[in-house]
């Protein structure tokens, strides 16, 4: 039986497969990624925004996709001091560094890779949790995925969710997965004390949530 880190190497190739070929026929939109519109990004990096205080820290964006965390704290003027784009797909990157040359960005997986000088104040994953997985169970993904990301900040990790209290009117879809809130929030406080977990915001076009793990409390 394969193991775990096989069986994402294997993961890995077919997600790149999908987004190369989504690239290839959206070019640089949101719909590359999934998402639905470029006004839903903007509220999800918003709400991170309101747990994080980017200004003259380092960001790492894991699954930072075509950059556009970066391109939304240029245009809100929130500057930091060193943005770090982290990304299993190489097509992606080299949208990301045609854009931002003066950016790091670096191609792996947090979880099979070394990555050896990956590290910042702050980490973000947006969409990186969602995906439905036949091949491992998406729980223990995204497990080991906070918590290799929330190794490597020395202040917070903020990423999103899709969650299990759904929206009635908007149809469940099998190719995504939903959280049980209450399971997260339990396994975030086994990294830490610290944790904020934002259920309010408004569904975009789902209901997820979003949660703030922090190395220190908020003074």
């Amino acid at each position: 039986m394969p193991s775990f880190h096989e069986q994402l190497r294997e993961i890995d190739k077919t997600l790149n497969e999908r987004y190369s070929g989504r690239l290839r026929n959206f070019g640089d939109d949101p719909r590359t990624l999934g998402w639905d519109t470029q006004a839903s990004q903007k509220v999800r990096f918003a709400m991170a925004c309101r747990e994080i205080d980017v200004t003259d820290a380092s960001v790492m964006d894991v699954g930072c996709g075509l950059a556009d965390f970066r391109s939304y704290l240029n245009d809100s003027g929130k500057r930091c001091a060193r943005y770090i784009g982290v990304d299993i797909n190489p097509d992606l990157l080299q949208q990301c560094r045609s854009k931002f040359p003066d950016d790091t960005f670096r191609c792996g997986n947090l979880l099979v890779d070394e990555l050896p000088d990956m590290r910042a104040d702050f980490a973000v994953m947006f969409g990186v949790l969602n995906f439905r997985f036949a091949e491992i169970s998406n729980l223990e993904f995204a497990k080991s995925m906070i918590t290799a990301a929330f190794d490597r900040v020395d202040h917070a990790l903020v990423f999103d969710m899709l969650t299990t209290v759904r929206d009635e009117d908007y149809p469940e879809e099998d190719f995504v997965y939903y959280y049980n809130p209450s399971e997260i929030l339990e396994f975030a406080f086994s990294l830490t004390p610290h944790v904020t977990l934002r259920h309010d915001y408004p569904s975009i076009p789902q209901r997820e949530m979003m949660l703030c793990l922090r190395k220190h409390a908020d003074v």
